[in-house]
């Protein structure tokens, strides 16, 4: 009778402890300036309420009528505009292209691996989050963020750098990435600063408290 194999007590201790790898959409943005379509339409209206404005002294044009007609829709037009920015995304500009997966002894950009022994840092920087509010100041841009802006920073050893953009939605960001944004602080890649601002961790006590709970997990 063919005897079946349980592992043994090591196999399951690192079965047990080993962490999930998370992976996030690599998004390579297109350069260059976009104007949305009713930014073009208040930039029409806007240059021709501006017109008849000239004209009508210039010329000696009777405009007076027309003028208060179209300064009332220019103004209608961009009262709406403004308040439709808070309900609208960023478009997205550019194209996904590959992942970027996050695993205990190793980083993946875009089918590329790349082991830990051999990165010298990991950075990210603007940790946007698709849905959050991109600015609290007065903008005649949509302000819900596309998710796109975050970027990262791959560092070798060997001096070569890896860098691009990619996308955090609400349940897909690297504040959930604790574990293993914590394991690479202790492997030296992530800094102190960078692992708080990540995590999201402010405050004096809060601070104390998380040093306090990454030490004594060792």
């Amino acid at each position: 009778m063919e005897k079946i194999g349980l592992p043994n007590s090591a196999e399951t201790l690192n079965s047990n402890f080993s962490m999930s790898p998370r992976s996030f959409r690599i998004f390579k943005k297109k350069k260059g300036l976009y104007i949305y379509p009713e930014q073009w339409g208040a930039i029409i209206l806007t240059t021709f309420v501006f017109s008849i404005i000239y004209l009508e002294p210039s010329f000696g044009y009777d405009l007076k009528h027309w003028k208060t007609i179209f300064a009332i829709i220019w103004g209608l037009y961009m009262i709406g505009y403004t308040i439709s920015c808070f309900f609208r995304y960023e478009k997205e500009l550019g194209t996904y292209s590959g992942s970027l997966s996050l695993f205990e002894e190793k980083i993946i950009v875009d089918d590329k691996t790349y082991d830990l022994s051999k990165i010298k840092k990991l950075s990210f920087l603007n940790s946007t989050v698709r849905g959050k509010h991109i600015s609290s100041r007065f903008t005649f841009s949509p302000m819900l963020s596309n998710g796109l802006s975050s970027g990262f920073t791959l560092t070798l050893k060997s001096g070569q750098k890896i860098q691009d953009n990619f996308l955090q939605t609400e349940s897909n960001r690297l504040k959930h990435c604790k574990e293993i944004l914590v394991h690479y602080h202790k492997k030296g890649i992530v800094s102190w600063h960078q692992l708080l601002s990540l995590l999201e961790i402010d405050g004096y006590q809060k601070i104390q408290e998380f040093k306090k709970e990454i030490n004594e997990n060792g």
